[in-house]
């Protein structure tokens, strides 16, 4: 009984914990939000990709209000080169960036339909966020000891289960 108490606290602090460690650095932080280019509000997002080919953030273009029609032309510019772009594989109706984008990197979008065309003004890539502990291992430590804190109550719930009620327990004296 002890045993199986135990495994089922080990299995619940774990499917807690789980979601939690893979929580990560795979944060989308916002670099413009709600630009009007022509009929269309656009955001730009800067993301860490999940594969670890790329160390460096994409960039992520979201047509928050308006769809885009076949006419509609989205170009992203980084410095004076174009960059590639592809349909969000993460996010629809939104595209992103094939190759990273550096610190310090300066990029454009533009959006252009029926001869016309829209930009953002030229954006910097700032420097990545930094935390001032150590996330990873803070986190490992909170599994670690809610994990252990599981095991002892867990242990302390087993032992009042095996142990006899006697008369004197409940109030009675016999």
């Amino acid at each position: 009984m002890r045993a199986t108490v135990r495994l089922i606290a080990l299995l619940a602090m774990m499917s807690i914990a789980l979601p939690a460690w893979a929580h990560g650095d795979h944060d989308a932080r916002p670099l413009l939000r709600d630009a009007e280019l022509g009929p269309y509000s656009v955001s730009l997002w800067q993301v860490y990709p999940n594969a670890g080919s790329v160390m460096t953030p994409l960039l992520i273009v979201m047509f928050d209000e308006g769809t885009p029609t076949a006419e509609t032309a989205l170009s992203v510019q980084l410095g004076s080169e174009e960059v590639d772009i592809v349909p969000s594989s993460t996010s629809p109706g939104a595209w992103e960036t094939t190759t990273g984008l550096d610190t310090d990197d300066l990029i454009t979008v533009t959006v252009a339909e029926n001869g016309e065309s829209w930009s953002t003004p030229t954006i910097m890539i700032p420097p990545p966020l930094t935390s001032m502990f150590p996330m990873r291992a803070l986190i490992a430590i909170s599994i670690f000891l809610a994990t252990a804190v599981a095991w002892w109550i867990g242990g302390r719930t087993a032992q009042a289960w095996r142990r006899p009620i006697t008369y004197r327990d409940v109030g009675l004296e016999g």
